[in-house]
């Protein structure tokens, strides 16, 4: 899942998966013949699951496999986000108000997929967005549109407020700690954004009101040990420590507008920002920032789009000046993916995350499609010219967990 913000949220059925798929058809439009009358019930377990402007699809046995729509009537389209849950049930967004579900297309915001395309519809309330899946498969939501109070789960008898979540005001995330603890991020009426946990029947809100990122938007991750950081859009970067919020290290970040953050092979934080105001890529170790360097084509100095690491461990950057993808191999950049540049119209970087078996794959940026990164280091479409996203800009991807449980 993209980038969610960003990004946004893993077979042997994967393997079979990256073989290319070769022909002749040169056609950009979804092809539903084939699933017209048996419509898949949930995707595969391992397939690479992808949503593009008009279609989301699997990719197994060499081939895409459509996710269509039951009818035309209230067939969703301008897919912006997909995932995947532990039973390989899909989840995707579109753009919408809630208020067309009997006359068009992209009435609902969010969709699920259940034999064809289903509006989430919450109390009447169809502006339906935020969410995510539980570890084992639960679905939580919660409105876009703040009319109607807290988190909600899908259950067999409905949708069921969580209690305790009324309060919280307006809900902008909903994310799960890696021992399971149900976290979401609001801003209450006070203004103040609120990360909020789970402990038992009870929901704690970390740092109270006073927080020092109090109205910034956030970026939550875990470290490799189970400390919560976050990265604010104003303030920095800081991690809860005894029941307080404090600049992570123990230092102030040197970038105020932090738009990502992760953790190298080695533990130590990573941040980047997006904006002009957010320059560099750096680095947390012996208590001290250190700008990440490298010697060749300066590279995250300005708009990095996405950092992370191969399963190798190689430091890899999508770079938004460059509009290309660079690793850091022995101190030095090196380009892995030059079919955009930063001249072309409409440039845009790579989107980028390696598959369970270790296969880079990004999403062509300003040359859409979904590529697949060779063991020659060269890369080729997924699907060839069969591609329902050959062309297609900001097409979101992920994989389905490769969960023997699955139907």
């Amino acid at each position: 899942m993209r980038g969610t913000k960003p990004a946004m949220r893993l077979g042997a059925a994967l393997c079979a998966m990256m073989i290319m798929v070769t022909g002749c058809d040169t056609t950009n439009q979804p092809q539903q013949s084939e699933t017209e009358n048996a419509l898949p019930a949930r995707v595969q377990p391992g397939a690479l699951v992808a949503g593009g402007s008009t279609v989301v699809a699997e990719f197994v046995h060499n081939k895409w496999i459509y996710l269509p729509a039951a009818s035309v009537v209230n067939a969703p389209s301008t897919f912006q986000t997909v995932d995947v849950s532990a039973t390989g049930e899909v989840a995707a967004t579109t753009p919408g108000n809630g208020d067309t579900l009997t006359g068009g297309s992209s009435g609902s915001a969010l969709w699920l997929y259940q034999r064809g395309w289903r509006p989430v519809v919450i109390q009447s309330d169809a502006n339906v967005q935020v969410h995510a899946f539980a570890p084992d498969g639960s679905l939580y939501a919660a409105t876009d549109d703040g009319q109607l109070a807290g988190l909600w789960k899908r259950t067999n008898k409905g949708w069921t407020q969580v209690p305790g979540t009324a309060q919280m005001g307006y809900i902008t995330s909903i994310l799960w700690s890696p021992k399971g603890t149900l976290t979401v991020v609001s801003i209450p009426d006070n203004g103040a954004t609120t990360i909020w946990q789970q402990i038992g029947q009870k929901w704690i809100a970390l740092g109270g009101e006073n927080a020092p990122f109090a109205g910034d938007t956030l970026t939550i991750q875990w470290s490799p040990s189970g400390q919560l950081t976050v990265g604010s859009s104003g303030h920095g970067a800081f991690a809860y420590e005894n029941g307080k919020w404090r600049p992570a290290g123990g230092v102030p970040t040197p970038i105020s507008d932090v738009q990502q953050i992760g953790w190298s092979p080695e533990g130590n934080l990573y941040v980047a920002g997006h904006t002009s105001g957010s320059t560099g890529l750096w680095e947390l170790s012996g208590g001290h920032w250190h700008e990440v360097n490298g010697l060749g084509q300066a590279v995250g100095h300005d708009k990095i789009r996405e950092f992370g690491w191969s399963p190798q461990g190689v430091l890899t950057v999508s770079d938004g000046t460059a509009c290309q993808l660079f690793q850091l191999q022995s101190g030095r950049w090196v380009c892995i993916w030059n079919k955009t540049k930063a001249s072309d119209p409409d440039a845009l970087p790579p989107y980028f995350a390696w598959s369970p078996q270790g296969t880079l794959v990004c999403d062509g940026g300003d040359l859409g499609g979904l590529w697949q990164e060779n063991a020659n280091d060269s890369w080729t479409l997924i699907g060839g010219n069969q591609s329902p996203f050959r062309g297609q800009r900001n097409v979101s991807f992920t994989w389905a967990p490769a969960d023997s449980t699955m139907s």
